[in-house]
């Protein structure tokens, strides 16, 4: 089998066979049979899977399979609503001797902000919030697995009353969540980008070969030019990004407006990150939201709720055609990544691929990223320090260990910074036996020499 067609097993929805494919992978490296590896400083640890949805369809594996092929050093993946990827990248990582992350992404909301758009763009109170640092799912039965399964029935409600009001308007054709929507993803977790791509689907076989009142169709329900609608009627990526913002976004037939029954509250997140010992994650936007504008006050704000990390997505702070926004947008990024050292928060940065054209890797070598990529680099050895000091010891951030041998927030991050450049994604550390009671510097001395970054 060659290597094309190991590649697109990573994708099949039957596990076995994906974690077969990227052994026999492996195997071929170790052979020399593939030599095309490159070596790497940089780092992503925002990629969704098709867990949730990623544009190119990859699961767990494929992405920390060609994180390893592009020469990463850390590479972590986030879904929405669900840690069905956890265990996957994490055993993924070991196969390949890469340092991988897992977590969680959700819509919440902040009472506080009530009144102000946060980083959801035209809903006040709402916020996209991430937990990052899982290296087990929570206990069944257990509060935290209670509120994740929560999370699941709110997206899911959410999306029901969304495909319902698109629907009624469309009327032509019309899509089954169970059967049109569900199919489409590996473990029944579905996000707006599946029904998109149902509604596609739905829609050409409605209408058959017959372009034309295909077109038609479209142009009448999106109120777009048919000339428009014809020139990208045949490329899906481009054509759902229209179907979403005429069918889906703010003020459209099917948007959702937000109310404090359709998301989480900020503060059950939290509580089920920390209680699945993981890392509570405020994620930043461009600072040019109201709810943005202090950055400071807003992530002071998060820290007292218990935040451990700040996320980034470079590529829409300085990849901006229009000179006067990306010099806004630019300003801002330096900002609070001053603000979040203040803060002691560790940053880690990705670049999202749930929408086609979305980078693998960030262009770490522009001006507006170069001088931050150390920064970035101790963001993801921090997280990777957490998951396996979690994993292997029951040593991670939110620990007794931790709280009583590291008891500041600076003294966790530089533990667990050195730490996760220290442990070798490769090895399991089984055969190593540390005391309930021993030092940082005792753990160091087991594990190896000490690293300074």
């Amino acid at each position: 089998m060659d290597i094309k067609e190991l590649e697109n097993k990573l994708n099949s929805f039957d596990k076995n066979t994906r974690l077969d494919a990227l052994k026999t992978l492996c195997e071929k490296v170790d052979k020399g049979e593939i030599k095309e590896i490159k070596k790497t400083n940089f780092v992503n640890l925002h990629c969704h899977t098709f867990f949730s949805f990623n544009a190119y369809g990859y699961s767990p594996e494929h992405i920390v399979w060609r994180a390893f092929r592009e020469g990463l050093e850390a590479v972590g993946i986030v879904d929405f609503d669900t840690l069905d990827g956890v265990d996957e990248v994490l055993q993924s990582g070991r196969i390949l001797g890469i340092r991988t992350s897992a977590g969680v992404e959700s819509r919440v909301f902040v009472k506080e902000y009530s009144d102000k758009v946060i980083n959801s763009p035209k809903e006040p109170g709402i916020f996209y919030f991430e937990g990052i640092g899982f290296y087990k799912k929570p206990t069944p039965g257990s509060k935290a697995d209670s509120i994740l399964s929560q999370m699941g029935t709110i997206a899911k409600q959410r999306n029901l009353t969304m495909i319902d009001r698109i629907n009624n308007f469309l009327q032509d054709i019309k899509i089954d969540y169970d059967r049109d929507v569900l199919s489409l993803t590996p473990n029944g977790n579905a996000t707006e980008r599946h029904i998109l791509a149902s509604l596609d689907r739905k829609a050409k076989e409605v209408f058959g070969k017959n372009l034309d009142n295909l077109v038609s169709f479209w142009s009448a329900k999106l109120g777009v030019e048919q000339e428009k609608i014809s020139s990208i009627i045949d490329n899906p990526p481009e054509l759902q990004e229209m179907m979403r913002s005429k069918l889906m976004k703010y003020g459209a037939v099917g948007y959702v407006k937000p109310e404090r029954g359709n998301f989480p509250a900020l503060e059950e997140m939290i509580d089920m990150i920390k209680d699945t010992d993981a890392l509570p994650v405020s994620a930043w936007l461009d600072g040019t939201n109201e709810g943005e504008k202090n950055i400071k006050e807003f992530l002071q704000l998060m820290v007292e709720k218990g935040i451990a990390v700040l996320n980034i997505i470079p590529e829409r702070n300085w990849n901006i055609r229009d000179k006067k926004e990306k010099e806004i947008k630019v300003k801002h990024l330096d900002e609070v990544i001053k603000i979040a050292e203040e803060l002691d928060l560790p940053i880690v940065v990705g670049t999202e691929m749930n929408k086609y054209g979305q980078r693998f890797i960030d262009d770490f070598t522009v001006p507006e990223l170069k001088p931050y990529l150390d920064c970035f680099r101790k963001g993801a050895f921090f997280v990777y320090g957490h998951t396996r000091m979690g994993q292997t010891f029951n040593k991670g951030y939110n620990s007794q260990w931790a709280n009583g041998y590291l008891p500041t927030k600076r003294e966790k991050n530089s533990f667990y910074t050195k730490v996760g450049k220290l442990m070798k994604p490769e090895y399991d550390y089984k055969d190593i036996k540390i005391k309930d009671n021993a030092k940082p510097d005792e753990i160091y001395k087991k594990i190896g020499d000490t690293i300074y970054l």
